[in-house]
């Protein structure tokens, strides 16, 4: 299968160095407890990145349990009424330790936060016929309270207007040992799963596995709701142990492998947020020579 011209573009634009970096720096934070204080200095962080790519950004205030926490949304107009969200949950979680104990969580989820920042980098220099919105969610590890206190705030006319929700979770480690991502959704956002395994085969080496049978993680609340959503999540995550301990360090993962998971992401978003092609002018080039501006005779 060969890739479109706009699906290649996104694809190039991805820079594993830039999404090592927020990395690294959510995983270098003690914790990122839904209610914790380290917590509130990582959406500090996230919303300052969103801010420095052009999207419009806001807070909304949720519930955990009898505390509170934040998710952080970011958003980017297209020319029409569509919009298609990218996100993952900022918050890690230490089982044994609880709130105080250490929690770096490298792979859950500083890799996915980290990718919905790379993944609006990359689409905030293009031109898009829907919108873009970046979502970091709260209170995930602790019952999906983030996301599904968004989704029940949203008003049907805003529900309607989604045409797509890619969810990361943990795309960084590599448990096997062909590198293989599982795209996890159900029947309604079939279409989604067929998107990202095309251009997985068309723009990485991973081996792609599918779900309909949606669980555990932020994608869900909007399936339950009715609309389209799908997982992109490193394969056998079952076997990742590290993960909601202080183990789930940077030592743990891979570049590279991680880099394939958002180059796949990247493609498939272009097609569902349909480029505008840029106007060509009107009449033949006069071209001045190297180091010259070129001028369009119109006439």
């Amino acid at each position: 299968m060969v890739g479109r011209r706009e699906d290649a573009g996104v694809v190039e634009r991805v820079d594993v160095a830039a999404f090592r970096e927020e990395v690294e720096w959510l995983a270098g934070l003690p914790t990122r407890h839904s209610t914790s204080a380290a917590y509130g200095t990582a959406v500090d962080r996230v919303a300052a990145r969103m801010v420095a790519m052009g999207y419009q950004t806001r807070r909304q205030q949720i519930s955990v349990g009898a505390k509170s926490s934040q998710n952080v949304i970011g958003e980017r107009a297209g020319a029409d009424d569509g919009v298609v969200l990218v996100t993952a949950h900022l918050d890690s979680v230490n089982h044994v330790g609880g709130p105080a104990g250490a929690a770096p969580g490298a792979d859950d989820n500083a890799s996915g936060a980290a990718g919905v920042l790379e993944l609006g980098r990359v689409l905030a220099s293009g031109s898009w016929r829907h919108g873009v919105r970046l979502i970091l969610f709260g209170g995930e590890e602790q019952g999906l309270f983030g996301s599904k206190q968004y989704v029940a705030a949203l008003p049907p006319a805003e529900r309607n207007r989604i045409r797509a929700v890619l969810n990361l979770d943990m795309i960084a480690t590599r448990n096997t040992t062909t590198p293989t991502v599982l795209l996890e959704g159900a029947a309604l956002s079939q279409s989604l799963i067929t998107t990202l395994a095309n251009a997985a085969a068309t723009y990485t080496g991973l081996t792609v596995e599918t779900s309909l049978h949606p669980f555990a993680s932020d994608h869900v609340p909007f399936l339950n709701a009715g609309i389209p959503a799908v997982l992109t999540i490193e394969g056998g995550d079952s076997a990742n142990a590290n993960i909601h301990t202080a183990n789930d360090t940077l030592n743990h993962l891979d570049w590279a492998y991680a880099a394939d998971i958002l180059r796949m992401n990247a493609a498939a978003l272009a097609t569902w947020l349909e480029p505008i092609p840029r106007p060509r002018p009107a009449g033949p080039i006069v071209s001045w020579g190297p180091g010259r501006i070129d001028i369009f005779t119109t006439g």
